[in-house]
């Protein structure tokens, strides 16, 4: 090899080498982008998480109510979603009550009913009401809006 077969290489590591550098901060600036965004996202919460399936509802009968014929059914909803949840709408067919059901507890919202006036439902909090019928209804969470937690 003679020298200027020496220079010819140097200069085509020169050139590599400045290829890399160039190449580098690009890299490392988008490995800092997402390394950002993914932080961001796990400090930010997952209430796009949340949705009707994270909300249990159960029905007991509680006895008969005063004119003997209709049961007393207590309505429990259960937010199981780890974000506060709010303006819960449940779907129901035909929902019906002997006596009535204090509005801003449950009602109608044209074709579903909403409950609790939309007010929040902490993670893991509890909101319970009664209706009275002789049979119990089908109460489905229907749609939800989830806090940032």
């Amino acid at each position: 090899m003679n020298l200027q077969d020496a220079e010819i290489i140097d200069n085509q590591d020169l050139h590599s080498q400045s290829i890399l550098n160039e190449a580098m901060p690009m890299k490392m600036d988008h490995a800092a982008k997402v390394v950002f965004v993914l932080l961001f996202l796990v400090l930010q919460g997952r209430s796009d998480d949340c949705g009707p399936e994270e909300i249990t509802v159960t029905q007991t009968t509680e006895g008969r109510s005063s004119n003997g014929l209709d049961f007393i059914i207590a309505v429990q909803i259960v937010n199981t979603c780890s974000c506060t949840i709010r303006n819960l709408h449940m779907k129901t067919d035909g929902f019906a009550s002997s006596t009535p059901v204090d509005p801003s507890s449950f009602r109608r919202d044209g074709d579903t009913y909403l409950v609790f006036d939309g007010k929040p439902i902490r993670s893991n909090g509890k909101f319970g009401f009664n209706y009275t019928f002789d049979h119990t209804f089908d109460l489905t969470p229907a749609t939800l809006t989830a806090d940032q937690c």
